[in-house]
């Protein structure tokens, strides 16, 4: 089961690339909300099931020796 931590995570890691990634479209004069801003929001919701997955069982095998 997705918990919580599984959503938040992704969420709060786009949330704290935001300046780099409005200074990159600045810099580069790219529209944000054509161009990074779909991709954005596609991949936060793409990485909650890959944090479930790491955190239910790669991480679980690593502390485990597995």
């Amino acid at each position: 089961m997705i918990k919580a931590k599984d959503i938040w995570r992704p969420i709060v890691g786009t949330l704290a690339l935001q300046p780099l990634a409005l200074c990159w479209a600045y810099f580069y004069n790219i529209n944000y909300l054509e161009n990074l801003g779909l991709f954005t929001v596609i991949s936060t919701l793409y990485l909650i099931p890959i944090y479930y997955f790491y955190e239910e069982y790669f991480s679980e095998a690593i502390i485990n020796g597995r």
